[in-house]
């Protein structure tokens, strides 16, 4: 009985120290702690609306121990490689990368150019991943907004008192739903948009979301074809179309002397001059003509054939007639540039390090475990047995 018991506290001797020795093995091995990395953009709430062709940073930030929120450098990086993962909005974003800037890390995002009439909305995320096995230790969601500002409901309250309504660059694009509203307040009449400068009345009924972004940017193609003449240059780079001809009135009491009075019309399209009939009217300075299609027209002091070719690259491309057709105005989700979209990008920083082998500690200590608890068993089995 003494040699049977003495047996069976060797047989759990020996499982104990088993299943001692097997933990002391797996805490050795397992030295790299896979704890989540604490990522932000700090105070950043991603609520800026982010216009097209453009280019935005986000510094990214790291959470220490003692809760202080430092920039992410480095030091924070060992076996730690960034990735950025553009998930949706692929059409406004062209570039959604992690980049180095003074030693410390930062999101860039390009926006693809265009003009589109609503918000698209982006979502994103970086990432930081273990090298040596592949696991996310760490991540930051972004949240984008990509577009143009819609005109604010209270200027289009002018047309009820038969005023013209006020286009702001900064705020061009003009909703579905607002048309529906300035079509009631203007009793199915046309309806004047203006930005002092230029002047635009047409019939919005059943009329759909445009973009009315304009500039006075000179076309280079066309000033330095002919440098001797004068050019004034009114340009909607997004050209809005509309169901119904309007009329587009020009104000030119600043070109008048240095264009004697002379004024000719010309809407460059495809790297072509293309000759619009307008209006002179001299008591009031302006120049006026009908259009249902807005885009870059061009006004100067001397004729140009109808048809000249400004820019030769276009002239292998099938002639568009501008006024034949009503272009479709672009959708928001095909809005597209060339340029490369980068849907995933990895940024390594830190030392490179080979995959922790698996050694099969945990499982060993499991299996320690088990075999303690069968040795025991057996043992008591024996010495009831006997």
């Amino acid at each position: 009985m003494k040699k049977t018991a003495a047996i069976f506290l060797a047989v759990c001797a020996m499982s104990a120290m088993s299943v001692t020795a097997f933990a002391q093995q797996a805490q050795a091995v397992n030295v790299i702690s896979d704890e989540a990395m604490k990522l932000s953009f700090g105070e950043e709430k991603f609520e800026e609306l982010l216009l097209p062709g453009q280019t935005y940073t986000y510094p990214l930030y790291i959470e220490q121990e003692n809760g202080k929120t430092v920039p992410l450098t480095d030091e924070h990086l060992k076996d730690v490689k960034l990735r950025a993962e553009n998930k949706n909005g692929k059409s406004a974003i062209s570039s959604f990368e992690v980049e180095e800037e003074d030693n410390a890390y930062q999101l860039e995002v390009k926006t693809k150019a265009g003009w589109p009439t609503e918000e698209i909305r982006a979502e994103g995320m970086v990432k930081a991943i273990k090298r040596s096995n592949g696991q996310t230790v760490g991540s930051a969601e972004v949240e984008l907004k990509v577009g143009y500002p819609t005109i604010s409901d209270e200027a289009l309250e002018a047309v009820k008192a038969e005023e013209a309504v006020f286009v702001d660059a900064a705020a061009p694009v003009i909703s579905t739903e607002q048309f529906k509203k300035l079509d009631e307040y203007a009793d199915g009449k046309k309806v004047t948009f203006t930005n002092g400068m230029w002047e635009y009345q047409v019939r919005v009924s059943g009329q759909e979301a445009v973009n009315l972004l304009y500039n006075e940017r000179a076309i280079k193609e066309v000033s330095s074809k002919f440098e001797e003449q004068n050019f004034k240059y009114v340009s909607f780079p997004g050209g809005p179309a509309f169901d119904f001809t309007g009329t587009m009135t020009v104000d030119v009491s600043d070109e008048m002397e240095d264009f004697d009075g002379k004024f000719y019309v010309y809407r460059y399209l495809k790297g072509a001059l293309h000759r619009i009939d307008a209006t002179v009217d001299l008591e009031n300075e302006t120049v006026s003509f009908e259009t249902k299609n807005l885009g870059r027209f061009v006004i100067t002091d001397r004729e140009i054939a109808d048809g000249t070719v400004v820019d030769e690259s276009f002239t292998a491309q099938p002639e568009q007639k501008p006024e034949t057709e009503k272009p479709a105005q672009p959708k928001p989700e095909q809005e597209s540039v060339s340029g490369s979209v980068s849907d995933t990008n990895d940024y390594q920083s830190g030392e490179s390090g080979k995959e922790n082998p698996n050694t099969g500690a945990q499982d060993a200590v499991a299996l320690a475990a088990a075999a303690a608890v069968i040795s025991a068993a057996g043992a008591a089995a024996f010495m009831k047995k006997r």
